[in-house]
């Protein structure tokens, strides 16, 4: 399990991702925050191959793909918080 908190910037909103493994290639993750766009980006991304997102370039992420699709603010640092909760839930980090 992983949970990170992000406080997004000018815009104030904040998040916390709660993380888990749902199995040895998938990571399952709940997002709670006071941002329209991210939630509304959540609703429909709940689960990460973990092989397939940390192997691939950054905007051919299912993170950044999605965040495109909801979030206008380009330098929201929730996608990138997404990506380093999945990055510690894979044991890249010790």
């Amino acid at each position: 399990m992983a949970v990170c908190w992000v406080k997004a910037g000018w815009c104030g909103h904040e998040a916390v991702i709660d993380a888990n493994k749902k199995d040895s290639n998938t990571i399952v993750f709940s997002l709670e925050t006071s941002c329209p766009y991210t939630t509304e980006m959540h609703k429909h991304f709940k689960e990460i191959n973990i092989a397939e997102e940390l192997t691939s370039r950054i905007t051919e992420t299912q993170t950044y793909k999605r965040a495109s699709q909801f979030i206008p603010c380009v330098g929201c640092p929730i996608p990138s918080t997404i990506l380093k909760t999945v990055e510690v839930l894979s044991g890249s980090y010790h």
